[in-house]
């Protein structure tokens, strides 16, 4: 008995499936925001004068690139309570999204940390002395001078850091949250697996899709920004 597919249902799979999208993107604004703040943190730490902080924010970095995301979620949803229990603190009992909202802020807080390091020193040095200067303070020169021109560089690669982030967030179904994987995974089950290559085809569409809607609207702000200060320089 030959193997059949029904492709036909793929466009009614990718509307079950997308039922799950607002515990998807729950993770990916959590995360990215989170992140952001740990990313400013950490590179600020990196770039500034304290040695034995520099080293710890470029360790950070080494550490939270080098290690696999779906190792972290395991450390920290399997590993951490274990070492916790012993201490009464239960965290077997919370909220799965705390973990996988935890696990990726940790991991991509490190790109985050890059990204604002690279946007901040690729900003002309001589523009901030040259503030400094006509007697702006260290605040000033940084709010009107240099953070501008650090955002304008950032942009396309925050849209590269979503994107990825976005991505990540399908191992969210390894420790059984329903996002848009674990209700794929789930309709296929259903099913016994008889339909899983149309499940994962109509998942793939979807994660295709927001992921080019991410970096059509990075590609948006990039242009509506760089316009914006092209007038106000004018």
């Amino acid at each position: 008995m030959g193997i059949t597919y029904d492709f036909a249902s793929i466009p009614g799979l990718i509307v079950r499936i997308l039922n799950a999208l607002p515990v998807t993107l729950i993770i990916l604004f959590s995360s990215l925001a989170i992140s952001l703040g740990i990313g400013a943190l950490v590179a600020a730490g990196s770039m500034g004068q304290k040695k034995g902080l520099q080293g710890f924010c470029r360790g950070w970095i080494a550490f939270m690139r080098g290690v696999p995301t779906l190792v972290m979620i395991f450390l920290l949803y399997l590993g951490l309570p274990q070492l916790l229990d012993p201490i009464g603190i239960h965290m077997s009992q919370w909220n799965k999204l705390f973990f996988i909202i935890t696990t990726l802020s940790l991991t991509a807080s490190a790109n985050m940390a890059e990204m604002i390091r690279t946007s901040y020193l690729a900003v002309d040095k001589g523009q901030r002395e040259a503030a400094l200067s006509v007697g702006m303070t260290n605040s000033m020169a940084f709010k009107r001078i240099v953070f501008p021109q650090a955002f304008g560089i950032a942009i396309p690669m925050l849209g590269n850091n979503m994107v990825a982030l976005f991505k990540e967030t399908s191992l969210a179904f390894t420790i059984g949250i329903l996002d848009i994987l674990g209700r794929a995974r789930s309709i296929s089950s259903m099913s016994y697996g008889a339909n899983k290559l149309e499940v994962y085809i109509a998942s793939a569409i979807i994660y295709w899709i927001i992921c080019v809607l991410i970096e059509q609207g990075t590609k948006a702000l990039e242009r509506s920004y760089t316009k914006g200060r092209k007038r106000a320089t004018a």
